[in-house]
């Protein structure tokens, strides 16, 4: 498996950072406001754009002079995202024009020897053509574009991708059809002795202080005649929205580790249960379209143990996170080996059903079944027919539905069918994508339409 290369975005307070960040992840995530410095925590997405990817960091606003502990600490966080990524996306404000301050941190971002790519922000309220003011700092990569309109936005994101290098795979030789299965958590839930159980031998430094782990660690094996490759990441320590320092690094490399996976198991505390913490790192494996597995650890320490017990903390998580009722729930301890055959088969199990292929004939019947059960809403008054549907991808499974207004298919009945497609094929751990296709008369798919 690759790691998606990364892409930073950086500037001074108030030029659009985030705006641009949530205009290219395509979604609302970076809290945008008018008031400089709003951004304190580091946020990432991912961007897909003419079938390639990569991650994009959201940093706040570079200070030039940063007397407060709390804005050093941001400064800290900024020249980790820096350091992590691969290419410079640096906002500038054209109503502003070049700063001074701005004109130190371009010195700072050439010494980086990284490509940098200079966006021109805010053009849909500039008196003038933007860009002329900005050339004399030497970028060849510079784009007009207004974050909030959208506007230069496909151009952006073609002249990022031409300049990404490729996804780039780990110096290690990675044996041919491996399952890469990444060991994530919070710390102190015994990662390390989990990894040290299933290789069986001590290969981590195992210790009861939280945050011994600090890079991830590649440890190789067989199980029944497969190929594994288990990834142990540290723990995350602190919430992903106030990560920092050390522990801001630590999320990028748990990120990396996500992206390079085919199968996350989650490790929990049995004794603490699930967490929102927890729950946060399951939603980026899910986001990030990783299979997962939830691993309940430490049960050999719950000495009240019923007959139902496990069977009704599984109900429970399941009741709280509903977009997780999928994901298979296990009971081990990897202090006395419990379960360790019934962790392995169920993360083999999860990343065959991950590569899965539904024939058409099956699909079709379930969507139609479903269809008839529950009709879409109408678009506008017209009747939104659907007329078939198609696998086109696994690893995750990836289905196609076709009908007369693709883009009036609203987000309920997007997830209704999801769940009517998980019902009939389960798909256990995996989360599935469904997207929306218009086909021409006579059975003829139409073609997409590009991003603005």
């Amino acid at each position: 498996m690759k790691s998606l290369p990364r892409v930073a975005v950086i500037g001074r307070p108030n030029v659009g950072k985030s705006t641009l960040f949530n205009r290219l992840v395509g979604r609302r995530v970076a809290i945008v406001d008018s008031t400089p410095g709003v951004t304190r925590d580091r946020l990432y997405g991912v961007v897909e754009w003419n079938g390639r990817a990569f991650g994009l960091i959201d940093t706040a606003g570079i200070l030039s002079e940063t007397v407060e502990k709390f804005d050093q600490e941001i400064q800290l966080q900024i020249e980790v995202a820096i350091e992590e990524a691969d290419l410079l996306l640096f906002v500038v404000d054209a109503l502003d024009g070049p700063t001074a301050e701005e004109e130190d941190l371009v010195r700072s971002v050439r010494r980086t020897g990284k490509p940098v790519v200079l966006a021109v922000n805010k053009i849909d309220t500039a008196r003038k053509f933007p860009g002329t003011e900005f050339h004399r700092w030497g970028f060849d990569r510079l784009c007009p574009v207004s974050a909030l309109q959208g506007t230069g936005t496909g151009d952006l994101l073609d002249i990022i991708i031409a300049n990404l290098p490729e996804s780039e795979s780990r110096g290690e030789k990675i044996p041919e059809g491996a399952l890469e299965i990444a060991l994530i958590g919070r710390p102190n839930v015994g990662k390390s002795s989990l990894l040290n159980r299933l290789v069986g031998e001590e290969r981590m430094v195992v210790s009861e202080v939280a945050g011994t782990t600090r890079d991830p660690v590649d440890s190789f094996f067989r199980y029944r005649g497969r190929e594994l490759v288990l990834i142990d990441t540290a723990g995350l320590r602190k919430k992903m929205k106030t990560a920092s320092g050390l522990d801001y690094y630590t999320l990028l490399r748990t990120i990396s580790c996500i992206e390079r996976c085919d199968v996350a198991v989650l490790l929990l505390d049995a004794r603490e249960g699930a967490s929102r913490q927890d729950m946060r790192i399951a939603d980026m494996v899910v986001g990030n379209g990783k299979s997962l597995v939830l691993a309940m650890n430490k049960w050999d320490l719950i000495e009240s143990k019923e007959t139902n017990t496990a069977a009704d903390i599984e109900k429970g998580i399941k009741a709280d996170y509903p977009h997780l009722a999928h994901v298979p729930v296990v009971f081990i301890s990897a202090l006395t080996a419990q379960r360790m055959d019934r962790l392995l088969k169920l993360v083999v199990e999860v990343f065959d059903e991950r590569q899965r292929r539904l024939p058409d004939e099956g699909l079709n019947e379930v969507l139609l079944e479903a269809v008839g059960r529950l009709n879409p809403p109408s678009a506008g008054g017209r009747k939104i027919l659907i007329s078939g549907c198609r696998q086109v991808g696994t690893s995750p499974p990836n289905f196609e539905i076709f009908t007369n207004f693709p883009d009036r298919i609203p987000e309920h009945y997007r997830r209704y069918l999801t769940n009517r497609i998980r019902d009939s094929f389960p798909f256990p751990g995996t989360p599935l994508r469904v997207s929306f296709t218009k086909r021409r008369a006579g059975g003829k798919k139409s073609p997409k339409s590009g991003k603005g």
